[in-house]
């Protein structure tokens, strides 16, 4: 696991300079060759033998993972027009959900998860790769990119002009408000960013939300699940199935995201996932904990697990992913996300790590930290972050109409 996710913090890092360097669409060309070179890994893993090539596979994997998810979402958000950028938002939330559902459905006894078969279902993703592949040549790449960063305006109106279906005059404002902006700044990388005082703040913010991503405890809950189901009476396959439940939820949510972003704000939407995720952690150990004293405490279990996973997906399994490139402009978006990204891998490792340790001193009890951890991120997101629903929102964040960050928070 820690292969993977060292692989991801890296992968995340190169995201600043390969979005900029090789452009968005070329980084996710990158991130494509790699996942497929980490599928042949652990299909030949097997038959070799080689523990040393499941790790290496892990790592690129991780990589390629790293990559995807530092670039994917400021390239959509580049990509969308206003009147859908919302929408076009939660879409890398839902691939990484119809991904995870995905494996635990190929992961079940019955299918790819036996002794015999795990190398099929670790190169799974390999079929995924090549589909979306066939559509990477069709792609343009990001108008806003091109224009602002690059400085190629002719190419940038041409892609544009194809992306909106309009002739490139019709389009050409849409650039020009980006640049009037003043995100024009020559080079922006990890150093600049960081020594600009402006951008702290929404760097801080950036991160604290990708990191408590994590730190919410998601992916502890998905193991503590099968244990719950079963204490509630279920045999292994039924707790297979009601944690595949959980995947279908966790899913549904993000399928449900698309269109509630696009008509709700973020700060809202951000409190309402935070404050209910932060008071089922705390329950969530207590039914544990009284589980054979009370007969009815077994089932509340699992009310909590599957209630967190749905008000997870409501805000906080969406909007992290995102909200980076409404607060940053063009220059500094890149660099800003892949260091967002990494703060996520961060998170997602020092939970990785910690949490069987925590569990064998603790057991459930190792839940409150997730809680407290939560209820932090609640009462910062609550005092620092605007509002970046409206694209004028989204502009007076990013602090282009000479109104300090720090000044924007609004009432959710």
């Amino acid at each position: 696991v820690s292969a993977f996710l060292v692989g991801g913090m890296i992968g995340s890092f190169a995201g600043s300079w390969s979005a900029d360097y090789v452009g968005r669409k070329g980084a996710l060309v990158v991130s494509d060759i790699l996942g497929c070179l980490s599928a042949v890994m652990f299909f030949v893993s097997k038959p070799m033998s080689s523990v040393t090539c499941l790790l290496l596979a892990r790592f690129v994997v991780g990589l390629s993972s790293g990559l995807t998810l530092s670039v994917m979402p400021m390239y959509l958000m580049e990509l969308a027009p206003d009147s859908v950028r919302g929408a076009v938002a939660v879409l890398t939330t839902f691939g990484v959900t119809f991904g995870v559902l995905l494996a635990q459905f190929m992961g079940l006894d019955w299918l790819l998860g036996t002794a015999d078969l795990w190398h099929y279902l670790l190169s799974l993703h390999l079929v995924l790769i090549l589909v979306s592949a066939m559509a990477l040549p069709t792609l343009p790449e990001s108008p806003k990119y091109l224009y602002i960063v690059r400085g190629l305006r002719q190419r940038a109106l041409k892609e544009l002009s194809r992306l909106r279906g309009y002739p490139a005059e019709e389009v050409a404002h849409e650039l020009e408000l980006g640049e009037g902006r003043g995100d024009t700044r020559g080079e922006w990388g990890v150093a600049a960013l960081l020594s600009t005082p402006s951008m702290r703040l929404p760097l801080a913010l950036v991160c604290a939300l990708q990191a408590g991503q994590q730190c919410s405890g998601i992916n502890a809950v998905f193991y503590y699940s099968t244990r719950i189901f079963q204490s509630a009476g279920m045999s292994q396959t039924g707790a297979q199935y009601a944690n595949l439940g959980a995947g279908v939820i966790n899913f549904s949510m993000s399928a449900a995201m698309i269109p509630m972003v696009n008509s709700c704000k973020r700060r809202s939407l951000l409190h309402f996932s935070l404050i209910p995720t932060t008071i089922t952690l705390v329950l969530l150990p207590l039914s544990i904990t009284f589980s054979d004293a009370v007969s009815w405490m077994p089932n509340f279990s699992i009310f909590c697990v599957l209630f967190y996973v749905l008000v997870y997906g409501c805000g906080l399994g969406p909007i992290p992913y995102f909200i980076g490139s409404e607060l940053f402009d063009v220059g500094p978006r890149a660099p800003a996300m892949a260091l967002g990204s990494v703060a996520q891998w961060i998170g997602n490792l020092t939970v990785g790590m910690t949490f069987p340790i925590l569990q064998r001193l603790w057991g459930q009890n190792c839940f409150y930290l997730f809680a407290a951890s939560t209820a932090a991120l609640t009462v910062f997101i609550h005092l620092k972050l605007p509002e970046t629903f409206t694209p004028r929102q989204a502009v007076r964040a990013t602090g282009s109409e000479k109104r300090p960050l720090s000044k924007q928070v609004t009432s959710a």
